[in-house]
C-alpha cells in the first residue's frame, strides 16, 4: 500500500513539473530581480559603512576582530554603529585623545569584543520589532520588551580584582591572601532599547523620561526614533536596509552599560551606601563558568579559579556549598544588583541610592539618632539591621516604579515611600535597572516608627522581642509592630529597659494580695531566650521585694500554656506603655513631654500621671501610686550622657528606668476602705435579701446588683473579688456623692428608697420597681470614659452612663472642666441641684485609680491569665445626679 501511494505521488509531481514549465518560464521573463538586486536594497553592511567614510573607528573594530567577511556576506545581523565623531567623544570621556582607529588598535582583544558585540544582535530587527518578544504567558509579545541579549558575552569581561577593591567582609579574606580574585560578570550584560512601542505599552511618559535622563543633556523624549542604552538613534537614521541586515546608526557609541552594583560602587557620591551594600557581596564558584573562561582564554592563561561576585538576596540567592551562611540571620538585599539579566527582556530593577550627603544628614538627624546612639557609625550597624534599610531602597520592578507612579508607590511593607521627582539629583541607566541618586533617605517603616529605637538598642532587647515578632504561628506574637507602624497616628512609646523588665509585679497575684489579702505575690523577670520572651518567676519577701526563684515560664518549646502566660502579661505591659498623642476626641491625648497634661490615657485605658518636660519627663502608673513607688524617669545614655528620648516620624520614644504598673485594687475594695465613700458604697453593695427575693421570678431577671463575685463551679472565669457588673473591659469614671449629698437627694425624691425600705416592702412588684429605680440612680454615676481632673479644659462633652431610660437606651451625662475640677450633669440638664462637682480638697478622694480584674479560673486564687479588666477613676462629688427627676 505504501509503495503504491508513493508511485502515485511521483507521477503526480512529474505532471505538475511538465504542466508548469510554461508558467515558470513566464515568471522568469517578467521578474527583474532574477537578474539584478532590488534598487531599494543597499550594499552589504561592511560596504555601507566603508563607503560612508564616517565609520573608520567602528570598522577598525570590525577588522581587528576579523568580522570583515562576516559583514560582507549575506546573513542576519542588526547593528548599532556610531560614527567617528561619536567615538572621539567616547574616548575623550575616558581621558584619551588622538587618532580614533589607533586608539581602537591599542585596546585589548576582550575590550574590543565586548564593545563591538554590545552593538550587534544576531538577528534582523527593524526598529519597531525591538520591543517584541516571541511569546509570553499571556500570548502577547508586541511592545513589551525593554532589553535584549546582544552578541556580547561575560567571557569578554573577566577581571582580576586586587585586594584593595574587594569587599571588606570575611567572605573575601582568602582572596586577600592570594593578592586578588578573578571575577566574571553575573551573566552577560543586556542592552536596553527605549522604543516608542515600549513607551506606549508600558505607559512611560515624557515626564518619566525626563527623570530617567536627569543629569544628561540632549536626550529628548522621542516617539519616532529610539534609544540604545542612552545612545540616541534618530528617526532618519534607523532601519537602514543592507543586503545582510539592518543598521540603526546611533549618535553615541553603544557601549555595554554597567550593572547597578557597578554604578553604585563607581560613583563617588554614593560611597556610604555602596559600603553598606558590599557587606552582602560574596564570591560564588560556578564550575561551568570556571571551565568556560579557561577554555575561552586557553590553558594556563588563568591559573586560579574564576568566581562570580553575587549578593545575598531574597530573589535568586544561590549558596556556595563552601560558604555556610545563615543569610536570614545575616540579612539580605531584596534582589542582586549585580545580576545582569534580572527582570529578563521585559522588566528590570530600580534602586534609590541616597547620596553621601543625604546619608550623613539622616545619620545626624533626629530620625537617625537611634542608629547613631546604638552603633556610632554607619559601618558598625549590624548586617541584619542594615539589610532592612537597604531593601527599602530597592524596587523589584521598573514597570511598577515609573516616576509618574511615585505618589502612590509603596515600600516592601506596603507603606508609601513618598519619593518626589525633586529628590532625584541624577539618574543612571544600568544594564539591569535604573539607579536614582537622591538627596533623601527612605528608611523602612521599622526605622520611621516609634519602635525603631527599640529594635536596635542593646538595653531594650526584651521589649524589642515583644513588639517585633514575625513568627505568625507563635502564641507570643502580639503583632504590636503592626499597630505601631501606623503613620496616620502619633504615639508616645514608653520603653522599660531590660533592667526594668526584670522587676514586674504580677498583676494577678498582687491584686489577690491588695484586694483579698491572699499573699501569693510574684515578681516576674522577663528576658529573651532563643528569640522568645520568657520569664523567671520569683516569690516576694514580706516587704514586697524579690525573693526566691519559683519557676521559669515559657522557656520550654512544648510549654504552650507558659508561652500564653508570658504573652498575656506582655500584652498587659504594652497596652500600659503606649499613649496615643493625636486623638482630638480624647482630652488625655497628647505628647507626655510637653508639660500640658498631668494625666494621659494609655492604649489599654489606664491613666498615667505625668510631670516634667522634655528629657526630664517623669511618669507613674496607678499601681505605682498605690504602692508608693517612685516615678519612672527617662534613662541616660552612657555613650553621650544624653537622655534616651527619640523623635520619630509617628511619635516619640522614651526609654524609662521602671516598668509602669496598673492599679491592683478594685472599685469595690478601694471604696470600702475610704470613709468618705462609705455612704455611697453601702448603697452600691445593696441588700442580699432583696436580690434573693427577686431572683427566682422571670419578671425580675433584669434586676442585677452593682457588684458580683462572678464565681461558680460552671464558670471558667471569675473576678478577683466583687467586680462592677456594668463594666466591660473598658475605662470608666465613678462619681461618689458625699453622705450629705445622698441624704439631700433621698429627702427630695420620694421615689428613692433605701435598701432597708425596699427589703421591708412585701409587694414583689413594688419591691422590684423600687429596686430598679434605685439601681438606675446609682448607675447614673458610672460613666463610660476615663475623666480625671487633669488640668485640661473642655465644655459639655457627652458620655454614656450605665443607667438606661424607659426604652432601654443608655442615658448620657455631660462633663465640663476648667482644668482644676470637673462638673457633671444630665445631658439635658441646666445646672442647679442636678450638677455634681468634683471635690478636690483631699487628694485621697479624687483621681483615685482602680482596676477590676476578670481572670481565667472560677477560683481566682488559681488563675494564670488576665481575661479582661476595667480601669476606673473615682471622684468624690458634692451632689448626686438623677436623670429620673
Amino acid at each position: 500500500m505504501h509503495a503504491e501511494r508513493n508511485v502515485k505521488q511521483v507521477v503526480r509531481w512529474c505532471l505538475y513539473i511538465v504542466l508548469g514549465f510554461p508558467l515558470l518560464n513566464s515568471c522568469k521573463d517578467d521578474y527583474i530581480y532574477d537578474n539584478e538586486e532590488p534598487s531599494w536594497l543597499g550594499a552589504n553592511i561592511y560596504e555601507y559603512l566603508e563607503s560612508s567614510g564616517q565609520f573608520d573607528c567602528y570598522l577598525a573594530l570590525v577588522n581587528d576582530l576579523g568580522y570583515k567577511e562576516t559583514l560582507r556576506l549575506t546573513g542576519s545581523k542588526t547593528m548599532f554603529p556610531a560614527n567617528d565623531e561619536a567615538f572621539s567623544r567616547y574616548f575623550l570621556s575616558k581621558g584619551l585623545t588622538g587618532d580614533g582607529p589607533t586608539l581602537i588598535h591599542n585596546m585589548s582583544a576582550s575590550e574590543k569584543r565586548y564593545l563591538f558585540n554590545s552593538s550587534m544582535l544576531n538577528m534582523t530587527y527593524l526598529s519597531h520589532m525591538l520591543a517584541n518578544v516571541s511569546s509570553n504567558d499571556q500570548g502577547i509579545g508586541e511592545g513589551i520588551a525593554l532589553r535584549r541579549a546582544t552578541s556580547a558575552s561575560y567571557l569578554d569581561s573577566i577581571s582580576f580584582v586586587k585586594p584593595a577593591a574587594l569587599p571588606k567582609t570575611a567572605f573575601w579574606n582568602r582572596f586577600r591572601e592570594r593578592k586578588g580574585a578573578y571575577l566574571a560578570d553575573n551573566g552577560s550584560k543586556m542592552v536596553l532599547y527605549w522604543t516608542p512601542e515600549f513607551f506606549s505599552t508600558s505607559g512611560l511618559t515624557e515626564a518619566d523620561w525626563a527623570v530617567i535622563m536627569k543629569g544628561e543633556t540632549d536626550k529628548p523624549y522621542d516617539t519616532q526614533g529610539f534609544y540604545v542604552n542612552d545612545a540616541h538613534v534618530e528617526s532618519n537614521r534607523k532601519d537602514v536596509t543592507c543586503k545582510n541586515g539592518y543598521l540603526h546608526i546611533a549618535d553615541d557609541v553603544v557601549a555595554p552599560a554597567p550593572n547597578m552594583s557597578e554604578v553604585i560602587n563607581s560613583t563617588a557620591e554614593m560611597n556610604t551606601f555602596a559600603g553598606l551594600m558590599e557587606k552582602f557581596a560574596y564570591p560564588y564558584y560556578d564550575g561551568s563558568v570556571d571551565d568556560a573562561v579557561k577554555a575561552y582564554y586557553g590553558a594556563g592563561s588563568i591559573e586560579d579559579s574564576v568566581f562570580v561576585k553575587r549578593y545575598f538576596n531574597q530573589t535568586d540567592f544561590s549558596s556556595d556549598p563552601d560558604e555556610k551562611v545563615d543569610i536570614m540571620g545575616y540579612g539580605t538585599l531584596a534582589f542582586d544588583p549585580s545580576n545582569n539579566v534580572y527582570g529578563g527582556n521585559t522588566d528590570m530593577g530600580v534602586m534609590f541610592v541616597p547620596s553621601d550627603a543625604a546619608m550623613e544628614d539622616y545619620w545626624e538627624s533626629s530620625r537617625g539618632q537611634f542608629l547613631r546612639d546604638s552603633y556610632g557609625d554607619w559601618d558598625e550597624v549590624p548586617t541584619n539591621v542594615i539589610s532592612v534599610f537597604l531593601q527599602n531602597h530597592q524596587r523589584l520592578s521598573f514597570l511598577t516604579s515609573l516616576p509618574h507612579n511615585w505618589d502612590i508607590m509603596t515600600d516592601n511593607a506596603g507603606f508609601e515611600m513618598s519619593v518626589k521627582e525633586e529628590d532625584v539629583q541624577k539618574a543612571y541607566i544600568a544594564c539591569n535597572g535604573i539607579v536614582y541618586m537622591t538627596d533623601k533617605v527612605y528608611p523602612p517603616v521599622d526605622y520611621q516608627a516609634v519602635y525603631g529605637p527599640v529594635l536596635t538598642a542593646d538595653t531594650t532587647t526584651t521589649m524589642s522581642a515583644a513588639i517585633k515578632n514575625d513568627d505568625m504561628d507563635d502564641v507570643n506574637n502580639l503583632k504590636y509592630h503592626l499597630y505601631l507602624r501606623s503613620m496616620d497616628n502619633q504615639y508616645n512609646l514608653l520603653v522599660p529597659t531590660d533592667d526594668a523588665m526584670a522587676n514586674y509585679r504580677d498583676p494577678i497575684t498582687w491584686a489577690l494580695w491588695a484586694n483579698e489579702g491572699v499573699d501569693k505575690r510574684e515578681i516576674w523577670s522577663f528576658y529573651v531566650k532563643m528569640g522568645k520572651v520568657v520569664a523567671d518567676v520569683y516569690d516576694t519577701n514580706e516587704d514586697g521585694s524579690k525573693g526566691a526563684l519559683l519557676r521559669t515560664v515559657g522557656a520550654d518549646a512544648l510549654d504552650t500554656e507558659g508561652a500564653e502566660e508570658v504573652a498575656n502579661r506582655l500584652q498587659d505591659i504594652l497596652d500600659m506603655h503606649i499613649v496615643v498623642a493625636d486623638n482630638d476626641d480624647e482630652p488625655l491625648s497628647g505628647f507626655i513631654d510637653e508639660g500640658t497634661l498631668p494625666y494621659v490615657l494609655t492604649k489599654g485605658g489606664s491613666v498615667l500621671a505625668v510631670s516634667g518636660t522634655g528629657e526630664q519627663v517623669k511618669v507613674q502608673g496607678g499601681g505605682d501610686q498605690e504602692m508608693g513607688l517612685p516615678e519612672a524617669e527617662v534613662v541616660t545614655l552612657e555613650k553621650d550622657h544624653r537622655k534616651a528620648r527619640y523623635e520619630m516620624d509617628n511619635g516619640r520614644t522614651f526609654f524609662i528606668d521602671r516598668i509602669l504598673q496598673d492599679p491592683f485594687k478594685s472599685v469595690y475594695y478601694t471604696m470600702s476602705a475610704n470613709e468618705d465613700y462609705r455612704a455611697f458604697f453601702d448603697l452600691l453593695v445593696g441588700n442580699d435579701d432583696v436580690f434573693l427575693s427577686l431572683a427566682d421570678n422571670e419578671d425580675y431577671k433584669d434586676i442585677e446588683p452593682i457588684f458580683e463575685t462572678s464565681e461558680g463551679e460552671n464558670s471558667k472565669m471569675s473576678g478577683i473579688g466583687p467586680v462592677v457588673t456594668s463594666f466591660n473591659n473598658f475605662r470608666y469614671t465613678v462619681l461618689v456623692p458625699t453622705r450629705a449629698a445622698l441624704e439631700e437627694t433621698f429627702r427630695d425624691d420620694p421615689d428613692l428608697h433605701t435598701w432597708d425600705e425596699i427589703s421591708a416592702q412585701t409587694d414583689l412588684d413594688v419591691k422590684a420597681d423600687w429596686t430598679r429605680y434605685l439601681l438606675n440612680f446609682l448607675r447614673f454615676h458610672f460613666i463610660d470614659g476615663m475623666l480625671p481632673v487633669s488640668g485640661v479644659s473642655y465644655q459639655d462633652k457627652a458620655y454614656p452612663t450605665a443607667a438606661r431610660d424607659d426604652k432601654g437606651i443608655f442615658v448620657y451625662v455631660k462633663a465640663s472642666s476648667d482644668g482644676s475640677s470637673i462638673t457633671f450633669e444630665p445631658e439635658n440638664g441646666s445646672g442647679g441641684p442636678q450638677q455634681a462637682k468634683v471635690i478636690t480638697s483631699n487628694q485621697e478622694d479624687y483621681n483615685v485609680l482602680t482596676r477590676d480584674y476578670i481572670v481565667n479560673n472560677n477560683d481566682y486564687t488559681l488563675a494564670t491569665q488576665i481575661l479582661s479588666s476595667s480601669k476606673a477613676v473615682l471622684h468624690l462629688v458634692d451632689h448626686a445626679i438623677n436623670y429620673q427627676k
